[in-house]
């Protein structure tokens, strides 16, 4: 087949890259519910799981793996980069060239269009939005408080009530439940700023 036979075959996809199980559990959520709202996806929306930062390299590595699996007919439209702010804000990392990693993407994979998703500070964060909910899914009583400063202490603080671990990388069986019960549209209302260039580069209209 020609170049121009395998571009034509090509299948549209957007990557959404992930730091972790908590990550991926809520964006698969928020698809959902646009989709419940109407959103019809463009082409295939793909959430792929880092274990960390997303970085060029990782990036690199799953949209290889992507590539391989759909036989070479992958045709990277958008990629967004999912993670928590804290380890910037608090000066324990450097944040990473996100325009140098826009360039690498459109370089090498061809990707048309690139954001950056930062859940302030944590995904964690993103959970306390909907406390009442993580509250009874936990089977706490609503007058329970919720102790420590970081939204991932808090979380931690939680789950130990109800004798439970949390680990944001290592919990996707344990933590589903808990996720699966948080209201995401009162989560999505309260994050309507940070997902305002997600939304778009997905092309989610809705209110």
């Amino acid at each position: 087949m020609t170049n121009k036979g395998k571009q034509e075959t090509a299948k549209e996809i957007s990557v959404i890259f992930v730091e972790g199980d908590a990550d991926e559990l809520m964006i698969r959520r928020l698809l959902d519910y646009y989709a419940v709202k109407g959103w019809k996806r463009k082409g295939e929306v793909i959430v792929n799981k880092t274990h960390g930062t997303p970085v060029f390299g990782k990036m690199k590595k799953g949209l290889v793996k992507i590539r391989q699996d759909m036989e070479g007919k992958a045709r990277f439209k958008a990629v967004c980069c999912e993670f928590d702010t804290d380890v910037y804000v608090n000066g324990f990392q450097k944040e990473p060239d996100w325009e140098s990693i826009r360039k690498d993407l459109k370089r090498y994979f061809g990707v048309v269009e690139f954001c950056c998703l930062r859940a302030e500070t944590s995904i964690e964060n993103w959970m306390l939005d909907a406390s009442e909910g993580l509250i009874a899914a936990l089977g706490l009583p609503q007058t329970t408080k919720i102790k420590g400063v970081t939204g991932l202490e808090k979380i931690g603080n939680l789950f130990r009530l109800n004798r439970m671990s949390y680990s944001r990388n290592k919990g996707m069986e344990k933590i589903k439940p808990i996720i699966d019960k948080l209201d995401i549209a009162k989560i999505r209302e309260a994050r309507k700023k940070e997902l305002k260039e997600f939304e778009k580069l997905l092309g989610v209209e809705i209110e």
